[in-house]
């Protein structure tokens, strides 16, 4: 069985409201060769021994194609078929209670409309969130509509991976760019069509565009300060605080001046503001050791490592900063993550500064790779304006600064997480 994130892609949940005569197992082996990548049996109407007597066959199907099975709310018939796992709303049976019956290996699905009832499901032992309804929905009339804001704030708010629920289909998937979901979840979409695979394949078609799948890609250029280093507080005002450490005060606009600048053109910068009695090299050695001492002690961001160390399987893995690269280098076996690397540049290998799309550019013909091929991962917005140029893929890494720009956020990477529930 895949991991569980890579599960919740694509999860179709049934109801037979729509077999119009087919039968429903059936119609799941067209959606699962159509591209879904879990199955909720979810049938109301049905007595108990019809319940279990129809999840036989729909497991059936879900096993020869390894794809996860779970039952909707009834743990009879979770236990009676040996399910993979169950799902239960807030008005079921207690999360907690349902992990107790079922033990720690089955897979245990929760519905949330609240940042409060999705921390307390995952507290409570759920493995991954069901969150809506997101749009009107024929399935659910008297549901409460889940706002984007909301849906993003609870992926903010859990570790576990989170789908959206309700009234999704291919012309509205799209509206879920960048509120960090995990996958989506889908009943008419799939099992009112006339042609299921079909419908499937284009459902899954719209997902790639807003939920990352890395195995696409060859080529990874990542940054490292605030995308995978937990450094964005320390860089904001590092100048600033080697002046003052030197007994000058520093103007007002100084972080905001040296903002795009390499640590080589702001030390020349502020040696020609404040110390005009040293030579260049000099500010600069002196403000390197000043940054090394505080940069070393900054660790990885949760989910850094993982998430290199994924990527890293699936193609050639470039760190281009516009820090120094000794006190790169230094910090990466530090944080023992130097061997996930294959190549460490630096801005001022093309002097080029990531506002532009040059550098980017520059590696990847360098290394012999198209835009096309290319995921470039970065988390400050002038960086991703800059890298949104190059006709690549962006994924964004969401921070405290990135948060404040939602308009970049919307408007320029092609997918969006948050690095800590990686």
């Amino acid at each position: 069985m895949k991991d569980l994130k890579s599960s919740l892609k694509l999860y179709a949940v049934t109801d037979s409201y729509w077999l119009n005569g087919r039968n429903l197992e059936d119609d799941v082996e067209k959606a699962i060769i159509g591209g879904v990548t879990m199955v909720q049996l979810r049938e109301k109407e049905l007595d108990t021994d019809s319940f279990i007597k129809l999840a036989f066959k729909v497991k059936k199907v879900c096993n020869k194609y390894d794809i996860p099975f779970i039952i909707n709310d009834s743990l009879e018939v979770f236990k009676a078929v040996d399910a993979d796992g169950i799902h239960v709303g807030q008005n079921d049976m207690r999360a907690d209670l349902v992990r107790k019956e079922i033990g720690p290996n089955k897979i245990l699905g929760v519905s949330a409309e609240t940042v409060e009832e999705a921390i307390l499901a995952e507290k409570m032992g759920a493995d991954y969130l069901g969150v809506g309804t997101i749009f009107n929905t024929t399935t659910k009339l008297d549901a409460i509509t889940v706002s984007m804001d909301t849906l993003r704030n609870i992926c903010d708010s859990v570790k576990i991976p989170v789908v959206a629920i309700g009234g999704i289909n291919k012309d509205n998937i799209s509206k879920l760019k960048n509120t960090m979901i995990d996958g989506v979840s889908v009943v008419s979409a799939i099992f009112a069509a006339k042609d299921i695979t079909k419908a499937t394949q284009e459902l899954d078609l719209e997902i790639s565009k807003i939920v990352l799948d890395i195995s696409k890609y060859k080529l990874f250029i990542v940054d490292y300060d605030g995308t995978l280093l937990d450094s964005i507080n320390m860089w904001d005002n590092i100048m600033s605080r080697y002046v003052s450490s030197k007994g000058v005060v520093p103007s007002n606009t100084l972080d905001n001046e040296i903002r795009a600048m390499t640590v080589d053109e702001a030390a020349e910068y502020i040696g020609k503001l404040y110390f005009r009695d040293k030579s260049k090299d000099e500010i600069l050695n002196d403000v390197n050791d000043f940054i090394k001492r505080e940069y070393l002690k900054i660790p990885l961001i949760d989910g850094a490592e993982k998430f290199l160390k994924d990527i890293n399987k699936k193609g050639r893995v470039v760190l281009y900063t516009a820090t120094t690269q000794p006190l790169i280098k230094a910090s990466l076996i530090k944080n023992d993550v130097l061997d996930y690397f294959d190549y460490l540049y630096t801005s001022t290998n093309y002097n080029e500064t990531k506002t532009n799309a040059e550098g980017y550019l520059n590696i990847m013909k360098e290394l012999g790779f198209k835009p096309s091929e290319t995921l470039i991962v970065e988390d400050a917005p002038h960086a991703l304006e800059g890298a949104a140029k190059t006709g690549s893929d962006i994924l964004a890494i969401r921070t405290e600064v990135n948060i404040k720009k939602n308009d970049i956020i919307t408007n320029c990477p092609s997918f969006y997480i948050n690095l800590r529930r990686y």
